[in-house]
């Protein structure tokens, strides 16, 4: 080996050590951030006298410009497709031969493109990964709204539009579990069933719209002078129940009659059927009451309690109506 291979042999170790194995050091500490300075990179159109004015790379005169990591480039009026795609080819082409006149630059080319490669692959996974948590949360909302819609369906099926309470079929289900609590926990459980008086006229002289506006004010009432954890139900065309929980009787009787007197000083105007003219209507309720306990609990039937309520207006209703009574 003469003195000039020596000499050239030695500068190349002295740069490896210099420029190569700092910068893989450095690229273990800091990730994908690191490149390879290259001041012999030549630009693809001028090594190639090309005349492809269409290539992205044409005319540019940027320092440093890797035409091998360009997507859409031309090589010999041909064009290229991505990276991982060309890069064999590229790897063998003059430009980037030209650009790596020692075996320092081509490993630092090899380096860079390893170094891109990483970079366009963790763009990808970072990507991906923004677009998966963007489903996600997506998925989140549509699964929040259907449990939304699914609770505003349910709720629709067991309330009555008319008055907003719930409707006849979702009665049974909330007996069911107050009675098993009245049970376990030993509280009092008390029942009312309302009607109201004379309904049937009002539908024949005033017509169903009126006949509404009625009901929809015993729904309003009942909610006023009821808590928040007692349950009211729309019966059947002009009857209610209300469901009490942890109340006995003489609370129970309490509550209607602060129901009764509020629906008894109420007036409604109407125009009568055929009538232009307005007037003050007003009608009354019957209510009855039972109410069990706990040690009477184990014996004692929905339908019972129902039949025990039933009885109570029965009574109420033989006495003239706008009254509330008592099962005994």
């Amino acid at each position: 080996m003469n003195t000039r291979t020596k000499e050239t042999m030695s500068n190349i170790l002295k740069r490896l050590r210099e420029e190569i194995v700092p910068m893989l050091e450095k690229a273990l500490s800091n990730g994908n951030s690191v490149i390879f300075k290259n001041s012999y990179i030549v630009n693809c159109w001028k090594t190639m006298d090309c005349k492809t004015t269409s290539c992205v790379l044409y005319g540019d005169e940027s320092e440093e410009v890797r035409c091998w990591q360009i997507a859409g480039t031309y090589c010999e009026g041909e064009p290229q497709g991505s990276f991982v795609e060309k890069y064999g080819k590229c790897s063998d082409c003059k430009t980037f031969r030209d650009s790596c006149p020692t075996i320092v630059e081509e490993i630092g080319e090899h380096f860079n493109n390893m170094m891109f490669l990483l970079t366009k692959q963790n763009a990808k996974m970072l990507k991906d990964k923004e677009h998966i948590e963007h489903l996600n949360k997506e998925l989140i909302l549509a699964l929040e709204q259907i449990d939304v819609k699914s609770r505003e369906i349910q709720r629709m099926m067991i309330t009555d539009k008319l008055t907003g309470l719930f409707n006849r079929h979702h009665l049974i289900h909330v007996l069911e579990n107050e009675i098993a609590r009245c049970n376990r926990y030993g509280h009092p459980l008390a029942i009312m069933m309302i009607d109201i008086d004379d309904f049937k006229s009002i539908n024949d002289n005033y017509g169903q719209v009126v006949g509404d506006m009625l009901l929809s004010y015993v729904g309003t009432l009942i909610n006023e002078n009821t808590r928040k954890f007692d349950r009211a139900f729309r019966y059947g065309e002009e009857e209610f129940i209300v469901v009490l929980p942890e109340t006995d009787i003489t609370f129970a009787y309490i509550v209607a009659e602060r129901v009764r007197k509020g629906f008894e000083n109420k007036n409604f105007l109407a125009n009568k059927k055929g009538s232009r003219s307005e007037n003050d209507i007003s009608r009354t309720l019957s209510i009855g009451i039972t109410a069990t306990y706990p040690y009477k609990t184990n014996h004692i039937s929905i339908e019972e309690l129902l039949n025990q309520t039933d009885k109570a207006l029965y009574q109420a209703k033989n006495k003239g109506g706008n009254i509330s009574i008592r099962y005994e």
